[in-house]
């Protein structure tokens, strides 16, 4: 499988001419390829050339905006994109073998992996990448949301947060962060903050940030949401959460029915968990469930579900699922030997954990089995994101560049 993300990545020089070979078979399949796909374009109808270019992958689809002028025009359209995004993603699991695993370094610098992972038998990294050449390097990653991932810089920049599509190669740096309307001159927005991406009920991508405050006499105040709109490019204040919560960014895209989520806590002790609603740029507070305490624990998603993922200081790993306002356990497995906590979720329903070695670990819930992904590394997981290509661009319309000409 060819990623697009390789594009960040340093070229292994001792491989050059390997990787000139290999790169020349591929011009010349496409080429042959283009030839087949142009002939087919004079005997079919627009509607099957459509059904067909809908099941293709995003490299393939970009190499063929080049054929002629209705192909650019089809593969350009927002219904096309739709489409793509529904017929390729429902009917391919080819795009499903890429994980992204981003560690801890330092406070200064996070390293974002791109994991190559083989299925065949017994799942294992065939190859991994450190993303040295990503935009905004050191960045913190939330998505995919129709392949689109949100990047925030830890930095004094009030430009430091943008939308990424790597696929397409196409980055917007987000307009400066807002203050709430009449924010008193002593008081202090807080350096760290929790974020969230998404799409709302009417096709808008969205980014929901929450930022604490507070004044001179180290009062602290309740946390701020500010919310980002692609359609109108820019950011709007949504009011203040009811207390001064310490949230918790999460390890792993939580995004389920319009909604993100993040762990709490007020004066280290209550716990709570806070939902935003992108359809109606709403917030409540949820109760975290009953569970087995001290335990290390995070949200993550399962069967299109919230779930809460505990791991007791027993090792075992209860699953709790939130549904119709309330959560019940699905069940509960273990001890898991050598096992730190939980990261996040994957494909299938796949549980992420991670070891006290470092190596990241795969759980299914079906088989109660788990398996380690051969990928060590000594720093901590700061989170496991999948890859997902698509179409969907970020762009302004007078940026989205020009048409070839008529052939």
């Amino acid at each position: 499988m060819a990623l697009s993300l390789e594009r960040y990545t340093w070229p292994d020089e001792i491989n050059n001419f390997t990787q000139l070979l290999n790169q020349r078979n591929m011009e010349q399949k496409q080429k042959s390829m283009l030839i087949t796909l142009e002939n087919i374009d004079c005997y079919l109808p627009e509607n099957l050339i459509i059904e067909i270019l809908s099941r293709l992958s995003v490299k393939d689809l970009l190499q063929f905006k080049s054929v002629c002028k209705s192909w650019f025009e089809i593969i350009s359209s927002p219904i096309f994109v739709s489409k793509h995004l529904n017929n390729y993603y429902n009917n391919n699991d080819e795009w499903r073998g890429c994980l992204l695993a981003q560690f801890y370094v330092s406070h200064a610098e996070l390293q974002l992996y791109e994991l190559l992972v083989d299925e065949t038998e017994t799942p294992r990294v065939l190859d991994y990448d450190i993303l040295y050449n990503m935009p905004m390097y050191c960045s913190n990653v939330c998505g995919p949301c129709d392949g689109l991932y949100y990047v925030y810089q830890h930095d004094n920049d009030p430009y430091c947060r943008a939308l990424w599509n790597p696929a397409i190669n196409e980055l917007k740096t987000l307009p400066g962060i807002i203050r709430k309307p009449d924010f008193p001159v002593e008081f202090t927005y807080s350096g760290y903050e929790v974020y969230g991406f998404g799409i709302d009920h009417v096709g808008d991508y969205k980014v929901v940030v929450m930022k604490g405050y507070w004044s001179d006499s180290d009062l602290k105040h309740p946390v701020s949401v500010l919310v980002y709109s692609l359609r109108t490019n820019s950011w709007r204040y949504c009011g203040d959460l009811a207390k001064d919560y310490a949230l918790e960014n999460n390890r792993c895209y939580i995004y389920v029915n319009w909604c993100c989520y993040w762990l709490g806590s007020f004066e280290f002790s209550s716990e709570v968990i806070i939902s935003f609603d992108m359809s109606n740029d709403t917030f409540k507070e949820i109760d975290v469930p009953d569970y087995a305490q001290p335990s290390s624990k995070c949200l993550a998603v399962y069967d299109d579900s919230l779930v809460f993922l505990s791991l007791h200081e027993t090792n075992n790993l209860d699953i709790w699922t939130w549904s119709e306002g309330c959560w019940t356990k699905k069940f509960s497995v273990g001890p898991l030997p050598r096992v730190w906590g939980p990261v996040g979720h994957w494909k299938d329903n796949r549980l992420v954990l991670q070891s006290g070695r470092g190596e990241l670990v795969l759980f299914h819930p079906d088989t109660q089995e788990t398996e380690e992904l051969e990928f060590k590394n000594s720093m901590q997981c700061q989170g496991v994101y999948a890859y997902m290509e698509s179409l969907v661009s970020i762009k302004d319309k007078n940026e989205a560049g020009q048409q070839p000409e008529e052939n």
